[in-house]
């Protein structure tokens, strides 16, 4: 995280090379390129400061700032993307396991991953689960499925 707030113009930490390492080092980048990398964008954005030109203030404007040069900026520039999505994937990472908190009770422990998934889906997606038709799933199940009782039940279903 600190690797992160250090890629926010806003941040006091802003292009800190010391915290920025640390995210690099999570995913794999070439750090000599990197250090060199800090060096030139710290100079290009105090010239431009010093100049009186606009300068990033947030994450995503310093994405934006560094996409026309993102071959020269390689790494930094791939830090950044990385930086502006995790927040939205790791959001959603933990809401699943929420759900998966409150779907798999000292009850219901022994059942497969399968239809454990399956709840999970379920739950997660309520809203769309809450408007699908069930009638249309179950006339369809026992039309596909052949055994007279179910179909039976089925028919039952109609008004």
């Amino acid at each position: 995280m600190k690797g992160i707030q250090a890629l926010n113009p806003s941040s006091s930490n802003f292009l800190d090379e010391e915290s920025i390492v640390l995210l690099a080092k999570a995913y794999d980048a070439d750090m000599e390129d990197l250090k060199h990398e800090l060096h030139q964008t710290r100079r290009i954005l105090s010239r431009k400061k010093s100049d009186g030109q606009k300068v990033p203030v947030t994450l995503m404007e310093f994405t934006r700032f560094l996409e026309p040069f993102k071959e020269v900026f390689f790494e930094l520039f791939r830090l950044t993307k990385i930086a502006v999505v995790l927040p939205v994937s790791s959001a959603s990472c933990e809401r699943s396991f929420s759900t998966l908190k409150l779907v798999k009770t000292h009850l219901r422990s022994t059942m497969s991953d399968s239809r454990l998934s399956n709840l999970a889906v379920l739950s997660i997606e309520s809203e769309r689960s809450k408007a699908l038709d069930m009638d249309a799933f179950i006339k369809r199940f026992s039309v596909q499925h052949g055994n007279p009782r179910i179909q039976h039940a089925a028919d039952t279903l109609e008004p």
